[in-house]
């Protein structure tokens, strides 16, 4: 599905974000009156400061990051969906996820994220669903 221009470069900027390891990108997509949910490892961040720290603990645990968006759904309040793949390699740890990891394992998962946007454009909210034991099995 077709979205406007400026919410498509919004969503390329967070997968190659992403994608570079980079936490000051990927953190610039976000509004700073914010709230996002990862529901497969129950972790939730209601500021900035938050998604900082989450951020720095997942590109700490995890490198080589392959973010790839695979579609768009719209919402009838404006709401946007991406399908997503993303690949990583294990090199920490993070909490919930790899404690019983091999080191230098790479796993791949599917996912969608639900976003509102904020007046300036940016991510406002964001809730993603995966599956975690599907991460799980090919890390361990």
């Amino acid at each position: 599905m077709n979205i406007p221009a400026e919410r498509d470069r919004l969503f390329r900027t967070w997968a190659d974000a992403v994608s570079a390891d980079d936490l000051e990108a990927y953190l610039s997509c976000y509004a700073d009156d914010l709230r996002v949910e990862d529901l497969a490892v129950e972790m939730a961040v209601e500021d900035k400061p938050g998604l900082r720290k989450a951020g720095e603990v997942w590109f700490t645990a995890f490198h080589d990051h392959q973010l790839t968006l695979d579609g768009y759904l719209v919402g009838e309040n404006g709401e946007i969906a991406t399908r997503w793949t993303l690949s990583a390699t294990v090199v920490g740890h993070f909490p919930g996820l790899t404690e019983n990891a091999v080191m230098g394992r790479r796993f791949t998962k599917h996912g969608l994220s639900v976003f509102t946007f904020s007046p300036d454009g940016r991510f406002r909210t964001e809730v993603a669903y995966w599956n975690l034991a599907t991460v799980i099995r090919q890390i361990t």
